[in-house]
């Protein structure tokens, strides 16, 4: 019911599109945020002149892939974005969104529960008896650790964590990332074992 409208390009695109424009939204629906999935470079570039005739107040573009938005798109993007006061975000891999101090996003992520993970655990005796999860990855790959990890010995909870989200089809890409020195899929395998661990750590505070 928060789902305002979604747009789908299809077909084959050249690799320069000479009115970006044309293919974009004419009429965007009255939504807060935009979110930009795996877009062609020429049309990411043209999303302000939609963004500046519309109601949305924040962008969001994902990059599960390197392709998906470079550098100079990104710093262009920044750029009219941040002339038509809207905010932004580029998450890589898409598990890594925070509001960042950003009223919009920060609302997004907090009505949504999506974005960097967040999980509350039960220790007891050295291993997880629950696991809940308070917010998720944008591809839904927590709920399925949080699963996995039940009944796991915390001192092999790395592995356990790992082989849960090689399992899940995971969105982001295999490729290596000349930015992150490694692939965006490894990545977010970090990011959900860092979310496990604090978790884990926190259990034993409030113990």
């Amino acid at each position: 019911g928060d789902i305002y409208g979604a747009h789908r390009i299809t077909g084959d695109l050249p690799s320069f599109i000479e009115e970006p424009e044309k293919l974009l939204p004419q009429n965007t629906p009255k939504a807060d945020v935009l979110i930009a999935i795996g877009l062609h470079p020429d049309l990411l570039s043209a999303l302000p002149l939609v963004v500046k005739e519309s109601e949305v107040k924040a962008v969001i573009v994902p990059i599960e892939n390197k392709n998906w938005c470079s550098a100079a798109v990104m710093r262009c993007l920044k750029e009219n974005l941040e002339k038509i006061d809207v905010e932004y975000a580029f998450p890589k891999p898409f598990c890594s969104l925070e509001g960042s101090r950003q009223p919009v996003l920060e609302e997004f992520v907090r009505q949504f529960r999506i974005g960097r993970p967040e999980i509350e655990v039960e220790v007891k005796h050295g291993f997880i008896t629950q696991a809940s999860v308070l917010k998720s990855a944008p591809c839904g790959s927590t709920w399925y650790v949080a699963q996995c990890i039940k009944g796991k010995d915390v001192s092999k909870i790395e592995d356990a964590v790992a082989v849960a989200h090689h399992s899940y089809p995971c969105t982001a890409s295999m490729e290596m990332d000349p930015e992150l020195n490694d692939t965006i899929l490894h990545k977010a395998g970090y990011i959900i074992r860092e979310t496990v661990k604090d978790s884990i750590q926190r259990s034993k505070t409030k113990k």
